[in-house]
């Protein structure tokens, strides 16, 4: 009743679909579409790194990317660490736009000194279905 007489409504549908990457921004993080992501994939220099569940990357994963799930941070603290000192971009990803473990991913990466990582918005999901290549 209350939002009925409000002067600032609260809308009752939403558009949720650039939640995460408004989010991203709001956080100074490159977002980057997929037409982007399959240009710097091969570069040399730039690394992908896959925020989904272990399971989910073995089931299949950008091609040459490296598995860092966020929930596993600190086991894989390291081999992010090694990435970070080698100066090489990192371009991390997720599922899709409405997944946020690559945006959780990027602000870990950031507190320990990444400065070149990037936010593949589209995510996996969308690299598959417009012919990323892929490994199983």
């Amino acid at each position: 009743m209350a939002n009925w007489v409000h002067p600032r409504k609260i809308p009752w549908v939403q558009d949720w679909s650039t939640h995460v990457e408004a989010k991203a921004r709001k956080l100074g993080f490159e977002a980057i579409a997929l037409a982007v992501a399959l240009e710097k994939h091969g570069a040399s220099g730039t690394v992908f790194i896959d925020a989904r569940p272990a399971a989910e990357f073995a089931a299949g994963h950008v091609a040459g990317a490296w598995s860092v799930p966020v929930q596993a941070f600190g086991e894989h603290f390291e081999t992010v660490g090694g990435l970070i000192d080698s100066g090489a971009e990192l371009v991390v990803y997720c599922s899709n736009r409405d997944c946020d473990d690559a945006l959780e991913l990027l602000v870990e990466l950031r507190a320990i000194g990444a400065q070149k990582a990037l936010f593949f918005v589209d995510g996996f999901e969308a690299w598959k279905k417009y012919g990323g290549e892929v490994e199983p």
